[in-house]
């Protein structure tokens, strides 16, 4: 056996220097997870009751209701929102998650990926995982198309009808995460949802892969703005005039946007919502 000289202070900690920068490099060259789409949001209400009527006279009459809890689900076509009243300490009337929905989700490899990242997180051995970024907004991963999974727990609510829904959403679009810190808070996207996707246009919003044409912005938080979801944008066909009037008559609150060609909004919450048309073929 050849003799091997042991290392010294400076060889290790410069072995130790490469391991730790190849991990990085490992993280920024793509997502350990692979997402197909933002699969759901959730948002934490006081009054369910009053939230669910609202979104089905909005998003139609498709809901599911939890066997043993309040927890209601309403679907966003192809997605849904989840709503519930917030846990003890926990804010409300704001958006509690977000979850981009995993393909081939794996409980042990998803668990084994957080520890490699060095990533905090509590664990539900039935809906996935929860970690949350420097700011404590909270991103679950699970499985995709988990409206399949939901049916285990949940079953479908007796909601009245209210007609038409007002909107037919056919996907989501993005959501926006204010941050107290760009930098710091890009290094935790990163990780989680891979690389940059406008690493030239980064000044105003900082834009990562939510799955397919799914997005998540950073921005950050300015005067009177705190940390956590802004808004979340769906994208749907729509008329302005007549949409606004029909919204604001179901309880909602027309707002000022950044996207020109969009309708922002208010829900009952106060949670900020956006909707713009389709994209072009």
């Amino acid at each position: 056996m050849p003799n091997i000289a042991p290392l010294t202070r400076r060889q290790a900690v410069a072995t130790l220097a490469a391991g730790t920068l190849a991990a990085r490099r490992a993280f920024a060259a793509g997502p350990l997870f692979h997402y197909s789409s933002l699969d759901h949001l959730a948002i934490a209400v006081d009054d369910t009751e009053k939230s669910v009527r609202f979104y089905t006279r909005v998003f139609g009459n498709v809901v599911l209701k939890e066997k043993n809890g309040p927890r209601h689900y309403v679907k966003l076509g192809p997605n849904y929102i989840a709503m519930a009243p917030p846990a003890a300490g926990e804010k409300s009337q704001s958006v509690h998650h977000i979850c981009p929905g995993i393909v081939g989700f794996d409980q042990a490899a998803t668990k084994r990926a957080l520890d490699q990242m060095g990533l905090k997180y509590r664990e539900s051995p039935t809906v996935g995982f929860f970690v949350s970024d420097p700011d404590g907004t909270l991103i679950q991963l699970w499985t995709e198309n988990s409206w399949s999974q939901i049916g285990v727990t949940a079953v479908p609510a007796n909601i009245p009808s209210q007609g038409e829904p007002l909107i037919r959403p056919t996907a989501f679009d993005h959501a926006l995460i204010y941050v107290s810190n760009v930098e710091k808070s890009a290094e935790f996207y990163e990780k989680v949802l891979g690389p940059i996707i406008n690493p030239s246009s980064r000044p105003r919003r900082t834009w990562f892969s939510g799955g397919g044409r799914d997005r998540v912005a950073l921005g950050l938080a300015g005067p009177g703005q705190k940390p956590g979801v802004d808004h979340f944008c769906l994208t749907a066909p729509f008329e302005r005039a007549s949409l606004s009037k029909a919204l604001e008559s179901a309880g909602a609150k027309i707002v000022q946007g950044d996207v020109a060609a969009g309708l922002d909004f208010l829900d009952v919450n106060g949670v900020h919502i956006q909707i713009i048309p389709p994209a072009r073929a």
